[in-house]
C-alpha cells in the first residue's frame, strides 16, 4: 500500500468523525420544537412559561452566577403545573426553552431555592469552563404553614462567553445513576 494511499485510509474517518462529533456553533442536532411545530405534529408539550425578567446586571464571578442560577431555576409558584419555568434563562447560555416542572407546588404553594454550598470542582481556564458541585435545598409550603424540605447535590458547569460573561451550560443533579467522583 503505498504512503498515500495508507494516508488517504486514515484521514477520511478522521475529518468524517470531527464533522460529526465537534459541533460547528450552528443550531443543536434535533433543534428545539416552536410550538407551532408541536402542534403540526399533535403534541403541544408544556406551556412555555411567562418570560422572565432580564437581570440587570449579570454577576461577574462564577460562583454569584452558579447561586442566581440555581435559586431561580429550581423555585416555583402555583402556576407552574404544565409550564416551563423560565427564570434561570437569563442566567444560562442562550438557546433553552426553559425546564419542565416535573413536581409542581400545590395549590396556594410556593417553591423556594436556597444554595447551601458550593465548592469548586474543576477549571478548563483555555476553553473559558468552570464546574461546582452545589447543596441545594428547596422549601414548599403555603405562607404561615410547616415546609416540605428537600436536600440534594448538582453539579453546575459554566462558560465563559464571547462578551466575558459567565453562563450556566449544565445542571446536572447527582444521582446513583450520575455519582459523583467522591461516591
Amino acid at each position: 500500500m503505498t504512503p498515500v494511499l495508507l494516508g488517504a485510509v486514515l484521514l477520511v474517518p478522521v475529518v468524517v468523525l470531527l464533522v460529526v462529533v465537534v459541533p460547528g456553533g450552528g443550531p443543536p442536532p434535533g433543534g428545539v420544537l416552536s410550538a407551532d411545530d408541536r402542534s403540526a405534529l399533535g403534541d403541544p408539550g408544556p406551556e412555555r412559561g411567562p418570560e422572565p425578567p432580564v437581570p440587570a446586571v449579570l454577576p461577574a464571578a462564577p460562583e454569584a452566577v452558579a447561586r442566581a442560577y440555581l435559586v431561580a431555576a429550581h423555585g416555583a409558584g402555583p402556576d407552574a403545573a404544565g409550564r416551563t419555568r423560565r427564570d434561570a434563562a437569563g442566567y444560562a447560555v442562550p438557546g433553552g426553552t426553559g425546564f419542565p416542572v416535573l413536581d409542581p407546588p400545590g395549590a396556594g404553594e410556593r417553591r423556594i431555592a436556597v444554595v447551601e454550598a458550593l465548592e469548586p470542582a474543576g477549571s478548563d481556564p483555555a476553553r473559558g469552563r468552570r464546574a461546582f458541585v452545589a447543596e441545594v435545598r428547596t422549601s414548599t409550603a403555603v405562607l404561615g404553614t410547616a415546609p416540605r424540605t428537600e436536600r440534594w447535590r448538582t453539579r453546575v458547569v459554566l462558560q465563559r462567553d464571547a462578551g466575558g460573561r459567565w453562563l450556566v451550560t449544565a445542571d446536572t443533579p447527582i444521582t446513583p445513576d450520575t455519582p459523583d467522583v467522591g461516591d
